[in-house]
């Protein structure tokens, strides 16, 4: 079976949801094909020379591509922040400057000004017209290599909007070159478009559309009976370098989210069950794919790491630097704890606090303690482990004393935050919180996973984005943390940053 990771997203590891289907296939004894198109078709782009010849800017950066990727490919290119964040700059206008004007790129980011990845008839088009897409020269020229003759098996994991154009365009290739190829596409957007009421179809023209966990799944269609996981596989993909300084293992312990309690959280509403694999088989299997790979950093890639496994990472170290996605645990109030999480490898932890006052977190159920938070972030910082803090602002538990009250927490707690992330609150479609408030569609197109409202105390996305401009972005101490976030790569190039 071929499994096939659409472009655009972040060109920085390989694609953890692939290699843990490809493990459980080879289990059950399927030949497998891994193709990374976040990193290839990418890599593909940056070698294609700019459409205007009067571009300056552009012809600059073609004739400095090689010294552009191979900068972001070595600890060097991460040694001042500065000339990180020009050379981020200038990677994503190398991979800019062959488009179209209606196409918008990042390493990140898909745009189209004319097609919306939320609308039917747009993915419609896509599919029918595969040509137009940017990345057919590359998709047309692989997939003819691996799918001529008999009939072939494809999987395609769609997770981000930024991938659905292209998957789109792959699919309507697919079936208008090579019909005879079966085509599975899940992951994580088909799960949640899967929990949307009132959607009854998705318009793709695959074979089987398939929510939820896909390894059972892969090997079913692929008329193999199930013999288990198996060991996560990448096939060959560490054979070429990644956007960062180093191989980076990403690694997943666990599907969907063990808390489920947060009102706004679509993980709760989507409710597909929470599954772990028991904590010592984990470590030991994160250690020897260590033990192969040799990664510079793995990326726990979980909605969070539970405090099962983090204790039994302190137990039994990977063997390298590590980060991961974490609640705000009774654990942590403990220094010593941090100091030997810190010991296991723990590089950075990217912390969802979302509100510094204590009643929107009740509201929200966040079952996160103020109190615990200061010594939490404190121990952190005294382990020497960074922290990565995400705020939510325009829930419908915040007014604008309450946001007040969460610049003033970040300002007192400045010192032990690292990179700072803020978000505008948008409403799950499927939360049941949504039923109780009058709501605005905000996003064009019938796949919109979201819907606007009108918040219960007037603060409405506007003065929100307001807020943060100019009373939260605007204080000097606050702005400098929100300076120093990693642009596009955000969290995944974060811990490789010199402090």
């Amino acid at each position: 079976m071929v499994l096939l990771n659409p472009p655009a997203v972040r060109n920085c590891e390989p694609p953890v949801g692939l290699s843990r289907i490809a493990g459980a296939l080879r289990a059950a004894g399927e030949p497998v094909k891994l193709i990374d198109g976040a990193r290839d078709a990418l890599d593909w782009l940056s070698e294609q020379e700019g459409t205007d010849k009067e571009d300056r800017q552009a012809r600059r950066v073609y004739r400095s591509r090689n010294h552009i990727r191979e900068t972001l490919q070595s600890p060097r290119g991460y040694d001042s922040f500065d000339r990180y964040v020009k050379t981020v700059s200038d990677y994503t206008l190398l991979l800019n400057s062959p488009l179209p004007k209606e196409i918008r790129l990042t390493p990140a980011d898909y745009r189209h000004s004319q097609l919306s990845p939320l609308r039917s008839e747009d993915i419609g088009r896509a599919q029918d017209n595969p040509e137009s897409n940017p990345f057919y020269p590359w998709f047309s020229s692989v997939l003819k290599d691996l799918l001529g003759g008999e009939e072939t098996r494809l999987g395609i994991s769609l997770n981000y909007l930024s991938q659905v154009l292209t998957t789109a365009a792959l699919i309507g290739f697919i079936q208008r070159e090579f019909p005879a190829t079966r085509i599975l596409l899940g992951g994580g957007l088909i799960s949640s478009w899967a929990r949307r009421p009132g959607l009854e179809k998705l318009p793709f023209k695959a074979d089987l559309i398939h929510p939820g966990r896909g390894e059972e799944a892969a090997v079913r269609f692929c008329d193999r009976k199930w013999a288990g996981e198996g060991t996560p596989w990448f096939g060959d993909l560490y054979d070429n370098p990644y956007m960062a300084p180093g191989p980076i293992l990403p690694y997943s312990v666990a599907d969907s989210c063990s808390w489920k309690r947060c009102s706004f959280c679509a993980e709760r509403w989507e409710n597909y069950p929470y599954r772990e694999q028991e904590a010592p088989i984990a470590a030991r299997q994160l250690a020897a794919l260590t033990a192969e790979h040799s990664p510079a950093l793995i990326h726990l890639s979980d909605s969070e790491i539970s405090s099962a496994f983090m204790t039994e990472l302190i137990k039994t170290p990977p063997g390298a630097p590590w980060y991961s996605f974490s609640r705000f645990t009774k654990e942590m109030t403990d220094l010593s704890y941090c100091r030997r999480l810190a010991q296991s490898g723990c590089r950075m932890l990217c912390l969802g606090l979302e509100s510094g006052d204590q009643e929107v977190l009740n509201r929200l159920n966040k079952g996160i303690r103020l109190d615990w938070v200061s010594v939490i972030l404190k121990n952190l910082k005294e382990a020497g482990i960074g922290t990565f803090v995400y705020l939510l602002f325009g829930t419908p538990a915040e007014n604008r004393d309450a946001a007040l009250r969460t610049r003033d927490f970040a300002l007192e707690h400045r010192a032990y935050m690292n990179y700072l992330n803020l978000a505008v609150f948008t409403m799950p479609r499927i939360s049941g919180e949504a039923e109780s408030l009058e709501k605005t569609d905000f996003y064009e197109g019938d796949l919109s996973l979201a819907t606007d409202f009108v918040h219960p105390g007037g603060w409405s996305r506007s003065e929100v984005r307001r807020f943060l401009d100019k009373e939260f972005r605007g204080v000097p101490e606050l702005r400098e943390i929100l300076k120093r976030t990693p642009p596009v790569y955000t969290a995944n190039h974060a811990s490789f940053i010199k402090k």
